[in-house]
């Protein structure tokens, strides 16, 4: 029988935090799970949705203070929700993120027995994202005692669980700090012009996205604007835009219009037009520069990235006469940041616009031993055997998958390939879990080293480093 009704209210004492951010805490061994709550916090919650083996519950109120516990910086932090961990103190989160890649390694991977190594620290952890997505809205999430105007116009995030509304913010202290001129520039011109937020119910109103980009090492800011249209005439409009932009931000090098009358809620688009400087900005990375163009995949943290590739090249333990294959290689970081320990480096990548980044990054920097490959992981190896044949047998493979991780056939295709060694780095546990679980299944590996690397501070989210290594 459940120890709790719907409804009810309850005092928990709260354990830990669940991967993803939520609460744990239990009633006669229950789990009642909680959003917005600190371990050691003793609160007081309603209980919202019961079932067989857990519950969920609402917070209420906070009857005692966790030693964890710490004020947030941000005015936003009760409302947004992108920094759940932001009133933990930081050790404190680098503990929690530990202690939740051993358990999703332990109930996704049955994987156990295997030390979670401490989680390596990020130097910033406020203005460290090198990318930003704002949207714009039609629908403003009242907070608090706000007035009533403009609430048919945001600019912003999104609210939490309400894909319609957006906060409307005037910075981000994670984003770049030039995020909160452009947002009031921006804000300013298309309230003055009478530009009308996108409605992601009837599709209309132009005003979509906003992104923001920096190279932190160089910077170069970028800012793309996204507006549901193709009618080219807007171009006028929003050259006016970038010029205030110009005066107000030194380090802007390219201001980008993009177009996306796609029905997805996502910072995509069509097509895009250079209305200030050029169409990319560059980063570096240790002694290397890279072009970010606007549909470029980076790691977000510029400032954490050497650490994560240093650590990847170590447990790699590269030789100098190694062959790599790195799938899903993006504009080719990893790729040319290998590059020079070994003989040669094989990239791999489904987008054709990174394809062309890698390479142009590989002439940037003059490094001729890689070679990049436009595929689609899914399928390239059943279908291409004779490239099996044709190039160099891999030492050492690299993964670094987007976040739903690897299709079940490339596990199995990599499986067969058999390198010596494996790096697998993911921004998700559970689903770098998931794999790992199914490559040594497949009895040719074992688990050597699990890395956490705190990329992205005050979130629940973790990039994880995970090799794996043929038996002997």
């Amino acid at each position: 029988m459940k120890p709790v009704k719907k409804g009810q209210n309850v005092e928990l004492k709260i354990e830990k935090l669940a991967f993803g951010g939520r609460g744990v805490a239990r009633i006669n061994g229950y789990v009642l799970f909680i959003n917005d709550v600190v371990p050691g916090q003793t609160v007081t919650a309603r209980v919202i949705k019961t079932r067989s083996s857990f519950a969920e519950a609402k917070l209420i109120d906070v009857k005692e203070k966790s030693d964890i516990e710490t004020n947030p910086r941000c005015k936003y932090f009760y409302h947004c929700g992108g920094c759940k961990h932001q009133n933990i103190k930081y050790d404190a989160q680098l503990e929690i993120l530990r202690a939740q890649v051993g358990d999703v390694y332990r109930r996704v991977g049955n994987i156990d027995g295997i030390p979670i190594e401490n989680v390596l620290a990020s130097p910033k952890t406020f203005r460290y994202r090198n990318k930003m997505e704002f949207a714009f809205s039609n629908r403003r999430w009242k907070i608090g005692s706000e007035d009533d105007e403009s609430l048919d116009f945001a600019l912003g995030l999104r609210a939490p669980n309400n894909y319609y509304k957006a906060i409307d913010i005037n910075d981000c202290l994670i984003a770049p700090e030039e995020s909160g001129i452009i947002l009031k520039v921006v804000k300013d011109f298309c309230l003055s012009e009478g530009l009308e937020a996108y409605d992601p119910k009837s599709h209309k109103g132009l005003l979509r996205h906003l992104v923001v980009r920096k190279g932190y090492k160089t910077n170069e800011i970028m800012v793309n604007l996204i507006i549901n249209t193709k009618d080219k005439s807007w171009i006028d409009t929003f050259e006016k835009l970038a010029r205030k932009l110009a005066e107000s931000i030194a380090n802007l090098k390219s201001f980008i219009l993009s177009f996306y009358t796609g029905l997805a809620g996502i910072a995509d688009f069509e097509e895009y037009y250079v209305l200030l400087g050029k169409d990319f900005i560059e980063e570096k990375i240790f002694d290397l520069t890279f072009r970010i163009s606007p549909r470029s995949f980076f790691q977000t943290n510029s400032l954490m990235v050497e650490t994560l590739y240093q650590k990847a090249i170590e447990l790699g333990e590269l030789k100098a006469k190694d062959v790599v294959w790195d799938l899903y290689c993006g504009t080719g970081s990893i790729s040319l940041c290998v590059a020079r320990h070994v003989s040669r480096v094989y990239g791999f990548e489904i987008v054709k616009e990174a394809i062309i980044d890698a390479k142009t990054n590989a002439e940037v920097n003059k490094i001729s031993n890689v070679e990049f490959i436009e595929c689609n992981l899914d399928r390239f190896f059943r279908t291409n055997k004779s490239f099996l044949k044709e190039v160099p047998h891999p030492d050492v493979l690299i993964l670094d998958p987007p976040r739903a991780g690897m299709h079940p056939k490339l596990v199995t295709d990599v499986a067969k390939i058999s390198p010596r060694k494996i790096v697998y780095i993911s921004c998700n546990p559970a689903t770098q879990a998931r794999d790992i679980k199914a490559l040594i299944e497949h009895g040719e590996y074992t688990v050597g080293k699990i890395q956490p690397v705190d990329m992205f501070p005050h979130t629940p989210h973790v990039e994880v480093i995970t090799t794996l290594s043929k038996k002997l």
